[in-house]
Order: C-alpha cells, then sequence, then structure tokens
C-alpha cells in the first residue's frame, strides 16, 4: 500500500508542474488516434504492412502510430483514412459544459 500511496503522491506532484497537464492530453491523443486506426486496420484483416503500403508508409511507422508513439500530421491521417476508406473530421468542443 505505501508504494501505491507514493505512486499516486509522485503523481499528483508531476502533473502540478508547469506543462504537464498539456504533455498528459498529447500522450493520450495519441494513444487513442492510433488504437482508432489499428481498430479500423484490423476490421479490414490489414496487417501494418498493407496499411503502409496503402498510406505511403513505413511499416515502423505505422507500428509507431498505432501503440501512441506519435501525432501524425493532417495530411498522414488524411492518408491513413483514405486507406481505410473512413472519412477524417477534425472538431473543436467546449471541455465542459461551463467552457
Amino acid at each position: 500500500m505505501g508504494e501505491r500511496g507514493d505512486w499516486a503522491a509522485m503523481r499528483e506532484r508531476r502533473m502540478a508542474e508547469p506543462g504537464a497537464a498539456e504533455a498528459y492530453d498529447a500522450a493520450r491523443l495519441a494513444f487513442e488516434l492510433g488504437r482508432a486506426v489499428r481498430e479500423l486496420r484490423e476490421r479490414r484483416g490489414w496487417s501494418q504492412a498493407q496499411l503502409a503500403k496503402e498510406s505511403r508508409m513505413t511499416q515502423s511507422a505505422v507500428a509507431r502510430f498505432e501503440a501512441g508513439g506519435t501525432v501524425p500530421t493532417l495530411p498522414v491521417l488524411e492518408r491513413l483514412a483514405a486507406s481505410l476508406n473512413v472519412s477524417l473530421s477534425v472538431r473543436f468542443e467546449p471541455r465542459d459544459a461551463a467552457a
């Protein structure tokens, strides 16, 4: 239990540091985008190599992206969407009801 409490305290301290919340949000976005593309790719029964070829990328770039290791540019997202036969939608939404 002490270990868990130490982790929680350290996380709380780190999240209070300048830029930490923004970095966390960026990591979350990268993970969610990668997961969405991986799910679409798997539904098609494609390998990462097949998606890479269709999207004019390397297999390692697809793997990094699907793992949440990178946030692609809009042109890359457009190529992935076209390859997966889906539309790409980018939108701005309020974070909460008060915004």
